[in-house]
């Protein structure tokens, strides 16, 4: 068949997931994964110390705790693309605004009540719910794909950002970045549709056991209240919060942590690029084989890797220190995926994204919280040693929940999968 024609007949939710994909690069890099490059900047223009500047950026985590179970709820009802568009829209216009903005309150009130609700509305959760309702036999790999698009933003557009920053300054990068994604959101957005089913076309269903090749495969879809009462998603809601509330100092610390080890700041924020540009070929692989293989261990592993980051750091000094911690944080980022893969497997597709908002609350405070406390740390200590000794056995327990999870047995109303409906 033609590659045209191929392309022309291809399963919709590819499109979706090509969407998906470029509105989470744009976002990782411009929005989520850039606190890192603007914190030691902000911080000597405004005059602020470390534990200021981490209020800031923890502030918006803070925020996503509030949005994420409305967000959820929102788009499990009316679709994920609406929300994109004003989500979008809107985190640009904070970017745009902050060009102008010297004082710090005003500064936290757009950041947070602007680019953060923006963010927290359409540009992260939203897009990996929207991978969710198209695919089920390709769910470890599409998600992963959809995720992966975030750490691309982080290896691709940070060296950029890191670039704009030590010549043009971090002001104009934010005007000129805010610009740019306002005008791409609308049409990546116009590519995201809410479900097969809408569209009138099959799911991307199992396919069926061998000997029942006439029978239908089921679509297991928990309710909200049929998953809280199970003990496989208060399981996998603890290891996910202990990781991901320990992600939020990591991504918002790391450059300065590189620069506490001896770097300077240009070739710390290179380094941090690089974290995220070693971690994608890991999330392919693991999204390959988390269709065909169990999730634990590959969890679990990615935990003893973010513990082993840690020592490292602990125990070395210089440069070195620098080159295993970025390698090992990147084999835990390459596994992070498999949270949410392990949500949808459990849980299916209509409650999905209410169940992932319901998550974010808690480990949104919990990225509040650990930024602010590494922040006052290192202006009473000037490191980060006590930080990072806190965090090891944190890494190791959110492992150990992570190889108890287990698929939840179905409930009674799971409904059996029909084509075009």
């Amino acid at each position: 068949m033609p590659l045209p024609r191929r392309v022309k007949n291809a399963y919709y939710g590819w499109w979706v997931l090509a969407s998906t994909f470029l509105l989470g690069t744009l976002s990782g890099g411009i929005f989520s994964n850039s606190s890192g490059i603007f914190f030691g900047p902000i911080q000597r223009d405004l005059g602020l110390n470390s534990a200021q500047t981490s209020l800031i950026f923890s502030l918006v985590r803070a925020e996503g705790s509030i949005a994420g179970p409305v967000v959820g709820r929102l788009v499990d009802r009316f679709g994920s693309r609406p929300m994109i568009i004003f989500g979008g829209l809107l985190a640009s216009s904070g970017f745009i605004a902050l060009h102008w903005v010297h004082n710090y309150l005003l500064f936290i009130a757009v950041f947070v009540g602007v680019v953060g609700v923006g963010k927290s509305s359409g540009l992260g959760q939203v897009l990996i719910s929207a991978v969710n309702r198209w695919f089920i036999r390709r769910r470890s790999l599409a998600m992963s794909i959809c995720i992966t698009g975030f750490s691309s933003g982080g290896a691709a557009i940070l060296p950029l950002i890191t670039i704009g920053v030590s010549t043009i300054g971090w002001r104009d990068v934010m005007l000129y970045s805010g610009i740019f994604m306002g005008l791409i959101v609308i049409p990546l957005a116009s590519l995201v549709r809410h479900s097969p089913e809408r569209m009138g076309i099959g799911a991307d269903l199992p396919f069926p056991e061998e000997g029942k090749a006439d029978e239908q495969p089921v679509i297991v879809d928990f309710t909200v209240k049929q998953a809280l009462r199970t003990k496989s998603y208060w399981i996998l809601f603890t290891g996910s919060v202990l990781r991901i509330s320990l992600w939020g100092t990591i991504s918002l610390h790391s450059v300065e942590m590189f620069v506490w080890k001896g770097m300077s700041p240009e070739m710390a924020g290179l380094m941090f690029s690089l974290m995220f540009l070693l971690s994608i070929p890991l999330r392919l692989f693991v999204g390959f084989l988390g269709d065909k293989f169990p999730l634990q261990p590959m969890m679990g592993g990615g935990m003893a890797s973010a513990a082993l980051a840690v020592v490292a750091m602990l125990l070395l000094d210089g440069n070195i220190a620098v080159y295993l911690f970025v390698a090992l944080m990147a084999v835990e980022q390459g596994t992070s995926s498999l949270n949410w893969v392990s949500l949808g497997n459990f849980f299916g597709r209509t409650s999905f994204a209410t169940l992932m908002g319901l998550i974010s609350v808690a480990f949104n405070i919990g990225m509040l919280v650990t930024p602010v406390y590494a922040g006052v740390i290192f202006d009473h200590t000037g490191g980060y040693t006590v930080v990072l000794v806190s965090f090891l056995p944190v890494y190791l327990l959110a492992g150990v929940f992570f190889l108890m999870t287990r698929k939840p047995d179905a409930p009674v109303s799971s409904r059996q999968a029909v084509y075009g409906r």
